[in-house]
Formats: structure tokens, sequence, C-alpha cells
């Protein structure tokens, strides 16, 4: 199969829950069942919407904005106050409430910050020189009855922000509702081997108006090459291949699998190599171990064996590896950025064209290299395990996904 044949063939907006999403499975499917390769749908519920629109009025200024995903529709009216650095408001504490904040920053707790400080709404800024960013709130977020929140141009930007102090109006029109979603799942058997299982996975879902080719289109073609190879070589050990949806919004899907299969997972489970973002024809290739520096080595010395060079870092990673991370299943994740296609991540010019077969190549031979390794050796070579110095970034992660407190399963320094 060509990749970026199979990228174009999926150039469409893939939220998660919605047709697009579900037109892409059975892409996939198609595939899968061509190689006759076993696989099933595992489908997870969650708070799902359809991307809305929303309008900034104020005297003759009028801009278009993007909501958030899971912004609610709504009219607002209120003073705007242009806020740089939003860290200001929790500084001045109550200086903001009923205001409509205009701001250039935006962590992962501003929006429940906001709400506790009475701000009436946020407009975030989007990066210059690039389409409207979309962003997606938490579930809790929304279910806690977030404020409405959207994004517009940063040029827009410039000109809302010298009617400091004055008068605006923000409406938001956009639909939300409690839908499943569905990751697709497929397992190669081994020869019959022992039982450690490796995995590789990847998200399929987008963002709201994108059509996310390098995010995360490309990984999803490089699983699906991935399957290709090993229904036609079959391995020693088995392979489980997982296309998650819901990252986006959280890295649901990956969170629902892990926490209904970790038993198996936390007895079987070598290493989860995880593809989140390729497919710059001109970039830099990047590997980043969230285990041990004993496994960052192994896998950079196998990379360069095979004429490989990955930047190599032993971190956390902001995707569907996190789930795994809290029960200690160390994982590799593999992407290429720094080009034009990652350039208009998360905007709507994130399309095929601005990829290249020379962009997905990289990523997928380095991804074939780890499996055939780990999946082929005498003596699995990966020891479970996450060094302590991550911990600590592991559990603010998970919190800021989930904005629910991280259940950690670390194993007892004496049970090792």
């Amino acid at each position: 199969m060509d990749m970026y044949d199979i990228l174009k063939e999926i150039d469409f907006e893939r939220l998660a829950g919605s047709p697009g999403e579900k037109k892409a499975r059975e892409i996939f499917k198609k595939y899968l069942k061509k190689w006759n390769v076993n696989f099933h749908e595992h489908s997870f519920k969650m708070e799902c919407f359809e991307t809305g629109e929303a309008m900034i009025t104020a005297s003759k200024l009028k801009i278009k904005a993007l909501p958030m995903g899971l912004a609610k529709t709504a009219t607002v009216k209120g003073e705007l106050v242009f806020v740089e650095n939003s860290e200001t408001l929790f500084c001045q504490k109550g200086l903001y409430k009923d205001k409509i904040i205009l701001t250039n920053s935006r962590t992962g707790k501003t929006l429940e910050r906001f709400k506790e400080e009475g701000v009436m709404a946020a407009i975030f800024i989007s990066q210059p020189y690039r389409e409207l960013s979309a962003m997606n709130m938490r579930q809790r977020n929304y279910q806690d009855g977030a404020i409405p929140a959207v994004y517009i141009a940063y040029n827009d930007a410039k000109e809302l922000s010298k009617l400091q102090g004055k008068s605006i109006s923000l409406s938001i029109t956009q639909t939300t509702k409690s839908k499943k979603a569905v990751n697709l799942i497929a397992d190669i058997p081994g020869k019959g081997g022992d039982q450690t299982l490796t995995c590789i996975c990847g998200h399929y879902d987008t963002v709201a108006t994108s059509h996310g080719a390098n995010d995360n289109g490309a990984g999803s073609v490089i699983l699906l090459k991935i399957a290709e190879h090993f229904a036609k070589h079959q391995p020693e050990r088995d392979l489980r291949i997982m296309f998650f949806s819901g990252e986006e919004m959280g890295l649901l899907g990956s969170f629902a699998y892990a926490n209904e299969h970790k038993e198996e997972l936390k007895s079987r489970m070598g290493l989860l190599i995880n593809v989140d973002v390729s497919g710059d024809d001109i970039g830099i290739d990047a590997a980043t171990t969230l285990g041990t520096n004993e496994i960052m080595g192994y896998i950079d010395g196998i990379l360069k064996e095979e004429g490989l060079l990955f930047n190599k870092k032993l971190d956390i990673y902001s995707s569907d590896c996190m789930p795994f991370s809290v029960f200690e299943i160390p994982s590799v994740n593999l992407a290429r950025w720094g080009g034009e296609s990652t350039f208009h991540i998360h905007t709507k010019n994130d399309i095929a064209k601005t990829c290249s077969q020379r962009g997905l190549e990289s990523t997928f031979l380095a991804a074939k290299v780890v499996c055939e390794r780990l999946l082929n050796s005498k003596i699995y070579p990966i020891k479970s395990g996450i060094d302590s110095s991550l911990r600590d970034k592991i559990e603010q992660y998970v919190y800021n996904s989930t904005k629910q407190e991280p259940k950690l399963e670390w194993q007892k320094k004496y049970e090792k």
C-alpha cells in the first residue's frame, strides 16, 4: 500500500463520534480485511460536538471566531479586557469578574480558573500567520459548566485589543451531545513464542475544521502499513495495533481502552509504540521515551543501526501513551515535525497536500524496526518500568487531561 495515497483518502474532518470518524474507520477496516487481519471495535461514551461558529461584535467591528470544542450555544455581552498573560487574573483576585477576557495565553487550568474568578467569557488568540486554532474543552470542564470560549485570528486580535474597556458581544452557535466514539483494535498473532505483547497505537480523530493530515492521519496510515507488513511477515510474538479516537478530547479512547483492559496489559504488555504527528517533507525525526534510560538507549541504538537518526529524549509525551504510563507500561513515541504540515497543526490547513510520502517514510521505518526487534528477538529486550523522575509529570498531565484525581498504580520499590 502507498501511505500517502491513503492519507489523501482520509483527508477530511474526523471529530470523535462523528460521521467522519466512522468513514475513516470503514476505510481502515477495508484494508485490514484485504490483508486478513482480525480486528474489532471498542466503543466508549463521551460528550461530543459538531463544529460550530461564533461572532464577536463591537461597535462597527465584526470578527469571526471558532468556538472551543464542547463550548455551548450562548450569547454574552460585557466589557472587554485585554490581558496579554492570563496569569495576571490570578494575581488580582476578583478584578475581572463579569468581564470578557481577550488573552494570548492558556494553560490546562485556565478555563476552570477563569470560572472561579467570575470571568464572563474567554477569547483566546491564535498564532500569527495561521488560520484559526481549534482546541477542545475537557469533558469535566463541559460537565461543570465552563464559560463560553472561542479562538480568533492573530490580526483580528490586534484590532479587538484596541477596544479595551469597551462593551462587546460574543455569540456562539454549537451543538453538543452525548455519543459513542470508537477505537479500532487489530491483532496479529505471533507464531507461538512467549506471551509478551507489543502494542503500537495512534489516534485517528481530529479537531474541528481540521483534516488532521499531520495530526494524526499520518500516524494512522503508518499503523496501516505496519499491519500490512506483519500480516505478510508473521512475527514470533503477538502484535496489537490500536487506532484510538477521542485523543483530541483528552485521550478519551486510550483511557477507556487501558482502563478496561488493564489486567491483561499489566501482565503481558512489554512496550507501547505511539505514532502521533508525522508527514513533514522536510522535518526533524524524534523518539521520546516515556520509560527508562535503558529503554531510550536501546531504541536509539537499533534505529542508528538501520541508518535512522532520531532526536532522543526521556520525557512524557502528550498523546495516547499517557493512560498506559499510570500502570508503569513504558512507551516510545515516534514523531516527525518542524515543517509545513506541523506549522498548520490544529487548523483547517492541516491537509494532505502539506505532507509527502517522503515525510511519512522515516517514521514508518522507525516503527517497523522497533516492532521487528521486539517481536522477533530470542529474549524480549525491554524491561518494563518508568523512571521515577517522570512520575510528577505524569500525575500532573493526567489531571489536566481528565480534570479528576489521577489513579496511579505505581509498583512499590520492594516489589520490583
